[in-house]
């Protein structure tokens, strides 16, 4: 979020748009809605370039998609896979099926949601195929 509101708001200082602080921290606090948030954020910097220069509007559009291209490219996939054990696609899959089936309230919550489900399978599944592969009498212990 800090990484995005930082780029948006110099990007556009240098373009010239009015704002470019307040736009840029409006940027990075909406970006916390994965998926949705990026698209919402936008939308008023779009509306203060055209109504300065429409060519300001394709300058801001274009620092726009590129930001966004290092952000969800580079920058997500780096954090999610160190920080949280996930891979992107995990990510990407669960926020899309949680805003589908349940609304955008329920993006917010997929992505912790999913760290928690691979903590408690990680828990509940993998360490106990480790504690059974050093003692192969505990593979049948639960089948009598």
């Amino acid at each position: 979020m800090t990484v995005l509101g930082v780029l948006s708001t110099v990007a556009l200082y240098l373009i010239g748009v009015p704002g470019a602080l307040f736009l840029g921290i409006f940027t990075g606090l909406v970006c916390f809605i994965p998926l949705v948030g990026p698209v919402v954020s936008a939308v008023p910097q779009l509306v203060l370039a055209c109504a300065g220069n429409p060519i300001d509007a394709l300058w801001v559009l274009l620092a726009y998609v590129a930001i966004q291209q290092v952000e969800g490219n580079l920058l997500t996939p780096l954090v999610m896979n160190k920080d949280a054990s996930l891979h992107p696609a995990v990510v990407i899959a669960s926020v899309t099926i949680a805003g589908t089936a349940f609304g955008i309230l329920d993006t917010l919550l997929a992505a912790p949601a999913m760290v928690v489900a691979g903590a408690m399978v990680d828990q509940l599944w993998s360490r106990r195929l480790e504690e059974s592969e050093g003692n192969p009498e505990r593979e049948f212990e639960g089948a009598g």
